[in-house]
């Protein structure tokens, strides 16, 4: 009887454990990307790896360029304001967010047309991780940020 109590106070604490609570206030400030796990996939990719030199310094200088424009502002006022690229240029936006029980970050732009959607799956005070969340529903990579300020 000692062994089953043992057993499922075991069992509870690993779910609380996994079960992190996600602080909001933590959110607030400057985050800056510092990698994203897709991008290493594209490097990986045959067509990455047999394209032309010249054609690899194209796609890492737009990599870069992401990886280096990749800015969240959140601010305690539920307003993010980030950067984007549209075209192959650096866009800035504002918009209204949210951060779900779940663990769900739903940022909406101003317009309220469009929503994007991310898991977080880890929040400290220097480092936030998080998997952008598709059309489909689906997870697409894990992307790091560090706080900048």
């Amino acid at each position: 009887m000692k062994a089953l109590w043992l057993i499922i106070g075991f069992t509870f604490t690993v779910m609380v454990a996994n079960c992190q609570d996600l602080d909001t206030s933590m959110l607030v400030g400057k985050w800056k990307m510092s990698s994203y796990d897709v991008i290493d996939n594209v490097r990986l990719s045959d067509h990455y790896r047999s394209a032309s030199p010249q054609v690899r310094e194209r796609m890492d200088r737009k990599i870069a360029r992401y990886i280096d424009n990749t800015f969240y502002h959140f601010t305690s006022q539920d307003s993010v304001f980030y950067t984007d690229l549209s075209e192959g240029t650096v866009v800035q936006k504002s918009a209204s967010y949210i951060l779900q029980d779940n663990g769900i970050l739903v940022i909406k732009s101003e317009e309220g047309k469009k929503e994007k959607k991310a898991k977080v799956k880890d929040l400290t005070i220097d480092h936030l991780v998080m998997s952008p969340i598709g059309d489909d529903g689906k997870a697409k990579g894990e992307m790091i940020l560090k706080r900048i300020q």
